[in-house]
């Protein structure tokens, strides 16, 4: 005689029973004295069907023998293994508390390859009774093969596993095979010897009950590559949970006689319509699980019943001491309470009665950035979620609850310090899933004034952790007008195209803009002056940070401007009567307009009057520069255009942009007089350009001088390629355009040709890029220091094919200017040097664009710098 028993798998069940609300605390599982398996088992498997693979086989297999948790070697594993599925398991023991067994291994194997169509029960009791016997099997003519016989004692389990390719007859008798996917039944194996036999079958298509957990947003295919297996997993391993806590039917079962058990309890509180299971994805391998195996296997079990939480569960869920805080000192992390899946969903219930308590503390940080990953705390339960800046009773907190979605899900509190509390009542329902927070230390915030002479500033990440999103910095170093501020940075790596390290000066101009990665040569050396602010803007936390040393070389006095704000504050509060403050508003802009005019009007008065031939002391094709006084009685220098219509925008824009590097002549103003002639307005440099001085008075012009030249102009053209965004090109680097002023300070000028870099493709293949022109026309400034004469026709120098012609070019050591006072036989290495770097700057005229060995500039003036270091060790 067979006799089916139902267990909680079945489509029927699954539409009345859900799972277990808040409300519902008196469900549970009590013993009723029945039988339990405390002894090591094993499970003997009969494969039924054709359809199975050897990978199928071997799926099911490791799933049994991943039950035996002291098999990892990993024990702590953020996704639960099928050993913590099973210790949850072992909570239900016998009378004298003896839990069930912690081993399962698995046992025979039998195999049926014999007729599957039109199944009947009869013919799977016979079939399932024959594999105890071995006359049987003979019977089978080779359809039914066992490795060894089924043996019956008290600590075996016997398991059928149907293939998708098995199909029972319609029929009354067949409907349990049919509409179920796993049961069990009693098999008279021997006169009066009965044995419980386990069933589980595959799902037949993807509409089969049987696949329930198989959908969802968060599945992307089945673990082991195969549904139909992947599915079967859950139910065959349910039976065995069912057989060793409840094995005569009178073990561990619900106490409010619905006849639960561990495994059917919860049966799945996920299905079709109104599910999505909480599943861990691979995206790589385009699979999801919920658990993990041995070997590499993943799985997706059904959930049991944890009866230490009254809920639903894959994992014994870790519990706090309740007196104990966790103190968190890195800047960076993830805090959770419960088994978070992807960072957006919750794997089970949290457990009850539980009080967490954290810290996080990490001293240098101006705020703590919380991002709320996923909240599922029930607004109707006793649980709650605190994020407190002081752990004071009286202290100002953030409560968090699910509230259906509504609550701020990003948000920063300006404390180094932060005392977080997850508090849960005595009973928690399935809903409430957990919680996951992301923090990040802001190490910066606003606006930093620095009146020191010198210091390193930047936003420098620990090692092991970037950078924070949202950060809007400022660093403001304050120098006296004119005077110069000098900025080195000595590590930049941010996101590139999206967080930006911006350079103004003190009207908020901007001077240069980075992002990305910069090395070596590529780091920024500045050479500014006044006011400098740098600010530092994050839209991602991919980066490691970056640094600078600066130098003020005469910082404003912070005591001074201090005053000077507390008597603009003290006037602000006299005023503070608004008719009057409308009143002063007034004439401030009428005052403003009549200043702007008359400064303006000023301008060009002072322009004409200084158009005059004696006053004349330069003149170009497209200008001629006169010497001027200022309102302020100064010297100035006027440029007047020759051609009346010239387009001057582009020209003013980037003289404004740059005019801020002390190495680039400062540009003061732009006119019109009343016939629309132009006028531009420089700073006067009293020595005239370099052309004259290496022509007239060359003996002035020593190597150390000579030297510093080329390292100010190199770093006013890197200010021009490498700062300025987008990149300047200057298009007339001559010693023409070079200035001088009283202490030999070198200045570039002469920005009538200059533009934006273009990025498109040159037509003519032969023409120079932008760039290379410029680094090209600096190459022969070189030459000119080195022979202290301009070149004549530098045209002829651009097409070279051949590096043999650049040397005949620069010559033999005999070329160097016989003006200049050699000071030791050893500066023949560095006069070798700084030929090359000549030589490989002209060189960019015949190099492929692009090539490895092309010249940027950064890289030419580390070169300058180690030919100064050459000159300054042979003449010390």
């Amino acid at each position: 005689m067979v006799g089916f028993i139902l267990i909680g798998t079945s489509l029927y069940f699954l539409a009345q029973f859900q799972c277990f609300s808040s409300g519902e605390s008196s469900f549970g599982l009590s013993y009723h004295g029945g039988k339990l398996m405390t002894e090591p088992v094993s499970v003997n498997i009969l494969w039924f069907g054709t359809g199975w693979q050897e990978s199928d086989r071997e799926a099911i297999r490791t799933s049994v023998t991943s039950l035996t948790s002291s098999q990892y070697l990993v024990k702590d594993s953020e996704v639960p293994t099928l050993g913590n599925w099973w210790e949850i398991i072992r909570q239900y023991g016998d009378s004298n508390n003896v839990p069930v067994t912690d081993r399962v291994d698995l046992g025979a194997e039998c195999f049926y390859t014999g007729p599957e169509l039109n199944m009947t029960l009869d013919q799977v009791v016979y079939i399932g009774r024959s594999v105890f016997n071995k006359s049987s099997i003979k019977g089978f003519d080779g359809n039914l093969n066992c490795h060894w016989l089924f043996e019956v004692n008290d600590n075996s389990i016997y398991h059928i596993v149907f293939s998708y390719t098995v199909m029972f007859l319609d029929s009354k008798e067949q409907r349990q095979l049919m509409d179920m996917c796993s049961g069990r039944f009693q098999l008279e194996v021997f006169a009066g010897l009965k044995v419980n036999i386990l069933w589980a079958r595959a799902p037949q298509n993807a509409a089969d009950q049987c696949s329930m957990l198989f959908h969802g947003n968060s599945y992307l295919g089945p673990p082991n590559g195969d549904e139909k297996v992947d599915s079967l997993v859950g139910y065959m391993l349910a039976n065995v949970a069912e057989e060793v806590t409840n094995q005569d039917g009178s073990g561990w079962i619900s106490n409010d006689g619905s006849g639960m058990t561990v495994s059917n309890s919860c049966a799945s509180p996920f299905w079709r319509d109104n599910g999505d299971p909480p599943l861990f994805r691979d995206t790589e391998k385009n699979m999801s699980f919920n658990v993990v195996g041995l070997n590499g296997y993943r799985y997706i079990m059904p959930y049991v019943w944890d009866q230490k939480t009254r809920n639903c569960a894959l994992k014994l869920s870790e519990t706090c001491e309740t007196n104990a805080m966790v103190i968190l000192r890195e800047p960076k992390g993830y805090l959770r309470g419960g088994i978070i899946v992807n960072h957006s969903n919750g794997l089970q219930p949290y457990p009850p009665n539980q009080k967490c308590r954290w810290a996080i503390h990490y001293p240098t940080a101006k705020f703590i950035r919380f991002t709320i990953n996923y909240l599922s705390v029930a607004a109707d339960s006793d649980d709650h979620l605190l994020i407190c800046k002081s752990k004071s009773k009286s202290a100002q907190c953030s409560t968090l609850k699910s509230n259906n979605g509504r609550y701020e899900k990003n948000f920063k509190l300006m404390s180094s310090k932060v005392y977080i509390e997850f508090r849960t009542g005595d009973q928690v329902s399935f809903e409430s899933r957990g919680w996951e927070l992301s923090y990040s230390a802001g190490l910066c915030y606003g606006k930093e004034n620095l009146y020191k002479h010198d210091g390193n500033i930047g936003y420098v990440a620990s090692t092991s952790f970037p950078y924070v999103e949202g950060l809007k910095c400022q660093w403001v170093l304050h120098g006296k007008p004119g005077t110069p501020v000098f900025i080195t940075f000595t590590h930049i790596n941010i996101s590139k195209g999206l967080d930006f390290l911006a350079i103004y000066n003190g009207t908020m101009q901007q001077i240069a803009n980075f992002s990305g990665l910069f090395t070596g040569s590529d780091l920024p050396q500045l050479n500014l002056s006044g006011e400098v602010i740098i600010a530092f803007t994050t839209q991602t936390d991919q980066g490691e940070g970056w640094s600078a040393n600066f130098y003020i070389a005469h910082p404003v006095n912070h005591d001074k401007v201090f005053v000077v704000i507390l008597i603009v504050v003290l006037a602000l509060i006299a005023a503070s009567v608004s008719l009057l403050a409308v009143a002063l508003a007034v004439v401030r802009k009428k005052l403003e307009r009549k200043n702007a005019m008359d400064s303006d009007e000023s301008l060009t008065l002072m322009s004409t009057d200084a158009i005059r031939v004696e006053n004349r002391i330069g003149e170009g094709p497209s200008a001629v520069v006169y010497r001027a006084v200022s309102t302020d009685g100064g010297l100035v220098a006027i440029k007047s255009l020759r051609v009346i219509a010239a387009e001057t925008e582009l020209q003013q824009e980037i003289m404004a942009k740059s005019s801020s590097h002390p190495n680039i002549i400062s540009f003061l103003g732009h006119s019109q007089d009343g016939l629309g002639r132009h006028y531009f307005v420089f700073e006067y440099m009293g020595r005239g350009d370099l052309s004259l001085n290496l022509r007239e008075r060359g003996e002035t012009l020593d190597l150390d001088k000579r030297i510093a030249i080329a390292l100010q102009i190199c770093s006013a053209i890197q200010m021009l390629h490498m700062y300025l965004k987008p990149p300047v090109y200057h298009g007339n680097i001559t010693s023409e355009n070079i200035f001088l002023d009283e202490f030999y300070n070198a200045k570039l000028g002469g920005f009538g040709a200059a533009k934006y870099c273009s990025s498109s493709n040159r037509a003519n293949p032969e023409q120079l890029s932008e760039m290379a022109e410029d680094i090209w026309s600096f190459g022969l400034l070189l030459v000119e220091l080195l022979r202290g004469e301009p070149l004549v026709d530098r045209e002829t120098y651009k097409n070279y094919r051949r590096l043999e012609e650049i040397n005949e070019l620069l010559g033999s050591q005999e070329c160097v200017d016989r003006r200049l006072t050699i000071p030791h036989e050893t500066c023949k290495m560095g006069f070798a040097k700084l030929g090359e770097i000549a030589k490989w700057c002209i060189g960019s005229s015949w190099r492929v664009e692009g090539g490895k060995n092309n010249p940027k500039i950064g890289d030419v003036l580390s070169g300058l710098k180690q030919v100064k270091l050459l000159f300054s060790t042979a003449s010390g």
